[in-house]
């Protein structure tokens, strides 16, 4: 606006005021040049030239909220200067729309929540990832183990049906031996020995074959706290030997159970005989059962009170061939884990805080 009858004119302003409101109209509300007491000399809006008020701020214009800036019109000396004064005191007014500023807030906020929704999904797809992934390499190692142990179990079922038959004779001949003798003779004590060596390797063989077959489960029902009592008519002679006691509940709740029993029976019969085997002479063996509504199975603990299992890892007792004891074959508990899981359930070792040792042998109800 410099130049001799540029500054001064308002007929001047108005042209350069419409060509800026035509350029910037979108932000716009108005532009006005004002004189002294407030009366408009030139301006552009959407109606036209108008008068506003002189004080800055935000105001509500026709419902809209528009925020007033008021510039006084200054000489190009007295600009340079920094001097006061203007133009015959001319004021410069623009007033904005404020909805600008309330729509990049909302356009931050949206892209704010879209940059959120896109880490929680990126999150949630990692965490899907190494899901996938973790479950892919646990699939993959069960399979290894599966071929292994297949492999394993065919070498071991061919060996143990060329080992049992000569061992039977073995057995069958010593024994006759030992009726042809007199109970005094020198040489009772050595064929008693020959007699339970073959006896304890009868026992190796026939864990061997256990854990080499895979026999499928045969479900039916039945009652638990039938086969609970036989189980300890069965041991009855072992507790006795061992002096171990073992104590089952008062009077066992009547649980009809459908599942597999010849498999539950062995399970349970390896379990109580590694229990009475933990357990000190004059100790007891504990036997709990009850049925869990909230998953729909059965629980049974066996709690010796022997040393536990120390700093053990309970895992890999369930490994064929891992035993704490001197003479075990290590087969038991690992039959009993490959029953447990064909029928659905788990077994779980834990040492317990007064000390001896805790299994648990859970199966689902059928």
């Amino acid at each position: 606006a410099r130049g001799p009858g540029r500054r001064n004119n308002p007929a001047f302003w108005q042209s350069l005021l419409d060509d800026n409101f035509n350029s910037f109209g979108a932000s716009l509300a108005f532009v006005s040049l004002v004189d002294r007491t407030g009366n408009a000399l030139a301006g552009k809006n959407a109606s036209g030239t108008t008068n506003f008020s002189s004080r800055s701020g935000y105001q509500t214009i026709r419902g809209t909220s528009v925020f007033v800036f008021d510039f006084p019109l200054m000489s190009p000396g007295q600009q340079r200067m920094g001097m006061g004064g203007s133009v015959a005191g001319w004021h410069l007014r623009l007033g904005l729309y404020g909805s600008d500023a309330d729509f990049i807030r909302r356009q931050a906020i949206v892209q704010a929540a879209t940059t959120g929704v896109a880490i929680l999904l990126l999150i949630v797809m990692a965490y899907a990832l190494v899901r996938t992934l973790r479950r892919s390499l646990d699939m993959q190692a069960r399979e290894n183990s599966e071929r292994h142990l297949k492999s394993l179990g065919t070498m071991v079922a061919v060996l143990a049906h060329e080992i049992r038959n000569p061992l039977s004779a073995m057995k069958g001949l010593t024994q006759l031996a030992q009726e042809d003798l007199s109970p005094e003779h020198s040489i009772q004590s050595q064929l008693r020995t020959v007699v339970s060596e073959a006896e304890r390797l009868e026992r190796l063989v026939t864990d061997l074959l256990d854990f080499a077959r895979t026999k499928e489960p045969q479900i039916s029902q039945f009652e638990l706290s039938e086969l609970l009592s036989e189980l300890k008519a069965m041991l009855e002679s072992r507790l006795q030997t061992s002096n171990v006691a073992l104590h089952l509940p008062s009077a066992i709740t009547p649980m009809q159970v459908r599942s597999d029993p010849a498999g539950l029976r062995q399970i349970l019969l390896n379990v109580l005989m590694n229990a009475i085997d933990a357990t000190p002479e004059g100790g007891t063996v504990e036997l709990t059962a009850g049925r869990d509504e909230s998953d729909k199975s059965i629980v049974i603990r066996v709690d010796d009170s022997g040393k536990g299992i120390g700093q053990n890892n309970p895992d890999e007792l369930f490994q064929p061939f891992v035993t704490t004891k001197v003479r075990g074959t290590g087969l038991g508990l690992a039959v009993s884990k490959q029953i447990a899981e064909k029928l659905g359930g788990t077994l779980k070792l834990e040492n317990l805080p007064g000390g001896g040792a805790r299994c648990s042998i859970t199966l689902p109800i059928f």
